[in-house]
């Protein structure tokens, strides 16, 4: 037997099967049902070596990608496509630092020219990434809290509570207590892509594995499945890269 990567076990009483998973955020992650023989991990992960090898492929070149892309440059406009926005951007230099709290970096919103203004030491890049990060996180809250919620009522799959959070890789997760966690970059993919992420999740307090009845609950409201699901796999591609660098 070849030498094993690294892996976590997470142990889920809804989990029906093994599953494994492999993302920036939590690397090789093996999820079984409570019963599962432990002693079994080390030999399915041997089996599934050419799966584990062609997903850190995919997310090196993900990597590789965003470091091409310039990510230490502050950006000029912001297109959110699910909401059909595109927000531009102007930064202000404050002249005197009696004007204000030393490294004190604002951000003011414009809504009827869709233009943000960044006012401050603009000089201090991150932190003016760091505030235009802020300003998405609590528009993702305002627009995928009742988007979801709104998918909820309409397919009828209720779930307990919702949080957005700043995932590298994935898009959305919903754990055995049907809490469900949506990634705020969300807001740069188009609207019907964002909605078959939401759907996706909501069968998931159903089904908590990507078994044939898990894609069977999900055709049921979306015929379309697996044309959205692949999309999901270049989407990363149109989030701006300066985000991952944050």
């Amino acid at each position: 037997m070849t030498d094993l990567p690294n892996y976590t076990v997470r142990v889920s009483l809804r989990a029906k099967c093994v599953r494994l998973s492999l993302s920036v955020e939590d690397g090789l992650e093996v999820v079984i049902p409570a019963n599962y023989d432990l002693l079994k991990i080390p030999e399915l992960i041997q089996k599934k070596q050419d799966w584990i090898a062609r997903n850190q492929d995919k997310l090196d070149a993900r990597e590789a990608f965003f470091q091409s892309q310039a990510p230490d440059q502050l950006p000029t406009c912001i297109k959110l496509r699910s909401l059909n926005e595109e927000w531009q951007i102007e930064y202000q230099q404050i002249a005197h630092k009696s004007d204000h709290k030393s490294g004190t970096i604002r951000i003011k919103e414009i809504n009827n020219q869709l233009q943000l203004v960044v006012v401050g030491n603009i000089a201090d890049i991150e932190s003016c990434k760091a505030i235009i990060k802020q300003w998405l996180l609590q528009k993702a809250e305002k627009h995928l809290f009742s988007w979801l919620h709104k998918v909820s009522i309409s397919t009828n799959l209720p779930y307990r509570t919702t949080t957005i959070r700043s995932q590298k890789t994935l898009w959305g997760s919903c754990s055995s207590d049907r809490n469900i966690s949506l990634n705020y970059k969300l807001l740069f993919l188009e609207a019907n892509v964002v909605e078959y992420v939401l759907l996706h999740e909501l069968c998931h307090t159903i089904q908590m594995n990507h078994s044939a009845r898990f894609w069977k609950l999900v055709s049921n409201f979306e015929p379309n499945y697996k044309a959205l699901d692949k999309s999901l796999n270049q989407a990363w591609q149109i989030v701006p890269a300066w985000l991952d660098f944050c």
